[in-house]
């Protein structure tokens, strides 16, 4: 019984992932750490949880099998009450499309995985709730106390644990007023003031810059320090420039500036005889197997790969944890 109480007292999570296993592993770490959690499968059965139980984060794959988990972040940030205000973090197979069509339908956080793992989630999980709990609180101050004392509420974190892209995001939702000082790891200082959740003015290092520039430098920075200092929207300067469509374009600009993989071709595939410690007698290394003629079967085996890798890796981490999952289904036999 004093278990069950603590586990509430921590808060209720939501995780919506069409792979169980994957989500009841992530579930029982969860547990451990004091939270109560709930599991679905699919979109639909997602969004009916998260509008009967009120979750006060919503841990989402992107790939389900009825939809989405972009269609579960739309309906719940358009959603009437509260739930539209969840902390929602991504978890899964991320490549560059995901990750923006995730955070255009209202992520807050995207954490690939692998190799992303449980205990890493939790972490965000830890950080996405703390941090709306602060924003609560801030609410009631601005709701409830004289100017004076609601200007001197501020919000502050770490680079390392909440992105500065979520946070932005999340202020333009809340259509928030004030400024955000960021503090790189250098020591090299930003100051980015919103009114009525829109950028007003930006500046580097005392220097006002445009907006886009000073975004697609700030959100470069991985380690530092930030906080928001809310202040009167009628003091500032007059809202100029969407931040959810900055924050976009500065992250598309960041993946074109870094470029595709580079591909490999069959002739980098085989042994450089100068560099091999192969005796000179035993001849030339076998050649490469052929290269599979249908994508579609690379697609799928790819795909299997990842799905396995993100089991491998589950199953090392409740290992380590030196207990073991009673509640869990049994794991899935692994395709031949």
């Amino acid at each position: 019984m004093g278990n069950g109480a603590v586990r509430i007292a921590r808060g209720r999570v939501l995780v919506v992932d069409g792979d169980e296993w994957l989500g009841q592993v992530l579930a029982r770490v969860l547990k451990d750490k004091g939270y109560a959690v709930d599991v679905c499968t699919e979109a639909r059965d997602g969004f009916r949880k998260a509008c009967e139980t009120s979750p006060e984060c919503v841990v989402c794959n992107p790939d389900l099998p009825d939809i989405d988990g972009a269609w579960l972040a739309r309906r719940l940030r358009t959603e009437a009450g509260s739930i539209a205000k969840v902390p929602i973090l991504f978890v899964g197979e991320i490549d560059k499309d995901v990750r923006t069509q995730a955070f255009v339908a209202g992520a807050d956080v995207v954490l690939a995985r692998p190799p992303a793992s449980n205990d890493e989630v939790a972490a965000q999980v830890d950080a996405l709730v703390a941090m709306a709990r602060r924003f609560e609180g801030a609410r009631a101050e601005d709701a409830g106390a004289p100017s004076s004392v609601s200007a001197a509420a501020a919000i502050r974190g770490d680079l390392s644990t909440f992105p500065l892209a979520s946070l932005l995001m999340m202020f333009e939702m809340e259509r928030r007023s004030g400024t955000v000082h960021v503090v790189a790891q250098s020591g090299k200082r930003a100051e980015l003031t919103l009114a009525d959740g829109l950028f007003a003015s930006t500046e580097i290092g005392g220097e006002p810059r445009p907006a886009l520039e000073v975004l697609r430098e700030v959100l470069s920075w991985r380690a530092g320090r930030f906080s928001f200092q809310p202040r009167e929207s009628g003091t500032l300067p007059a809202p100029r420039a969407s931040v959810g469509a900055l924050v976009l374009e500065a992250m598309r600009l960041e993946d074109e500036e870094k470029g595709p993989l580079p591909e490999l071709s069959p002739d980098d595939l085989i042994e450089d005889p100068a560099k091999s410690s192969r005796s000179p007698d035993v001849g030339p290394p076998p050649a490469p197997p052929p290269l599979p003629a249908s994508s579609g079967t690379t697609a799928a085996a790819s795909d299997d790969s990842s799905k396995n890798a993100a089991r491998q890796q589950s199953d090392t981490e409740l290992a380590a944890r030196d207990e073991p999952i009673r509640n869990a289904p049994p794991r899935p036999k692994a395709a031949p």
